[in-house]
């Protein structure tokens, strides 16, 4: 069994030899403590299998200033043990014991921990119970020994609605009850929140709680609570999102991943949330809401709600009517580009009045022309004529394939060229008769080069013909 004391001297205590060992990571402490000798003021043991509590009679010296014990997934399961670890660390303001296995009450016939908590002042301020299974009961008996306790972490315990246990505290302003079993939000309210007249924030995230509590059950909710998290919860309707307008001091709220918000998108639970409770000023964790944010929220509201039958309008309607008035529906404009437009194409006498899609590829447009007119994409020239700009630079050719046709602007009116890539023709009878020359011969019988230069040369016929030499 491995004891408290054992693993803060393996892990903070002096190494003989420390300074010739080098095969080891030592802990090295700068605080002022760790300077005098003693041990650091937090001290963090995580999982270090820790069942017991040990004899600190010869360390007191090196523990009473301790202010933050952390010993999260350990083995303890005694509250005696606990009782030893807040009585001998006299200056102890933070324990961590999340995932522990303080699952048994703490009852009158523990005489150890009763003596050991009765005759000492706790001056805690936070303690994390995480991950325990604890119960109501020894909630409220380790919160009754803790009057300076202004932080409590409750989540997953397996706590169910409190019943009959009541949770007093004059100093607590957060507590943490998420991933616990409790749908009694009223029984929370009467039984916990009441009694805790600094209580700020609340917790009850993944709990299954179904309804909020109603007016009457609001009188003894204390006006410091402004903050709430009910997320994932099972709320299911706007009815009891609107009761969260009567709680008096409530302005931070989180709400995200219940049920009836499902339907909307991001954007549209945001405004209906922030449109429905004007008392909250930060929502799910952002920024405070600005008034041109909530302007538009209530303005959305009201025109979301426009074609409801007045009989299943929610209040709210009225009320932001009085405010921005009955408004009107706003025009839906719609600035998507056209995905097909209305075009000419032309190949030699033939013209084709046709509808084309914009979105496909030059190679795309060749393949669907290839069928109207019968001209092979490879032997194809395709020319784009647009309406003004071919007044200035001509037409252009469309020469990369890959290329979408939208990139070119085309609108309606606007028109295509196809034209053939010039035969290719074999001279016969040549000893060059494998070679290939581009272009059809002259009307005449001679090249364009001999036209130009004025030479009796004849490109058009055969190598043994005569001709005369200069």
């Amino acid at each position: 069994m491995v004891s408290l004391k054992e693993s803060v001297e393996e892990k903070y205590g002096e190494k003989e030899n420390e300074s010739e060992d080098f095969g080891f990571i030592v802990f090295v402490s700068c605080s002022p403590e760790a300077k005098r000798g003693m041990f650091p003021p937090t001290i963090t043991l995580n999982d270090y299998n820790i069942e017991f509590f040990g004899d600190f009679s010869d360390l007191s010296s090196k523990v009473r200033h301790i202010r933050e014990l952390d010993l999260t997934d350990n083995l303890l399961s005694d509250w005696a043990e606990v009782a030893e670890i807040l009585s001998s660390f006299k200056s102890l303001t933070f324990l961590n014991l999340s995932n522990n296995l303080l699952n048994e009450p703490i009852d009158k016939n523990n005489n150890q921990a009763n003596e050991k908590l009765d005759n000492v002042n706790l001056p805690m301020n936070k303690l994390v119970l995480n991950g325990n299974n604890v119960n109501w009961s020894t909630v409220v008996y380790l919160v009754r020994k803790m009057p300076k306790l202004d932080e409590l972490h409750l989540s997953t315990n397996n706590l169910g609605d409190p019943g009959n246990a009541t949770l007093e505290h004059n100093n607590l302003t957060h507590l943490y009850l998420s991933c616990n079993p409790i749908n009694d939000f009223c029984s929370v309210s009467m039984n916990l929140i009441s009694n805790c007249s600094r209580l700020e924030f609340i917790s009850l995230a993944e709990c299954p709680v179904v309804q909020l509590p109603e007016m009457d059950d609001l009188q003894n909710v204390p006006k410091c609570l402004h903050s709430l998290n009910i997320s994932t919860t099972k709320i299911n309707s706007w009815t009891e999102v609107e009761k969260l307008r009567k709680f008096p001091g409530l302005n931070d709220l989180r709400i995200q991943g219940c049920p009836f918000l499902d339907e909307y998108t991001a954007h549209e639970k945001r405004m209906m949330l922030i449109a429905r409770l004007p008392n909250v000023k930060v929502l799910n964790g952002g920024d405070r809401i600005k008034t041109t944010e909530r302007e538009d929220a209530e303005r959305s509201f009201i025109r979301h709600f426009l074609d409801t039958p007045e009989s299943i309008r929610p209040s709210r309607f009225d009320e932001l009517v009085a405010v921005h008035g009955l408004l009107a529906p706003l025009v839906n404009i719609d600035l998507s580009p056209d995905m097909n437009i209305k075009v000419s194409i032309y190949h030699k006498d033939e013209c084709r009045e046709e509808s084309i899609s914009v979105m496909q590829s030059v190679k795309q447009f060749k393949q669907l022309l290839q069928g109207y007119f019968n001209v092979a994409p490879a032997n194809m020239r395709l020319w784009y004529y647009d309406q003004e700009m071919t007044k200035i630079a001509g037409p252009e050719e469309m020469k990369f394939a890959n290329k979408e046709l939208y990139t070119y602007n085309v609108i309606d009116g606007d028109y295509f060229v196809v034209d053939e890539k010039a035969q290719l023709r074999v001279l016969t009878g040549s000893p060059r008769a494998n070679s290939m020359v581009f272009g059809s011969p002259s009307p005449t019988g001679y090249s364009s080069c001999n036209a130009k230069s004025g030479s009796n040369l004849n490109c058009g016929t055969s190598p043994n013909s005569s001709f005369s030499k200069s």
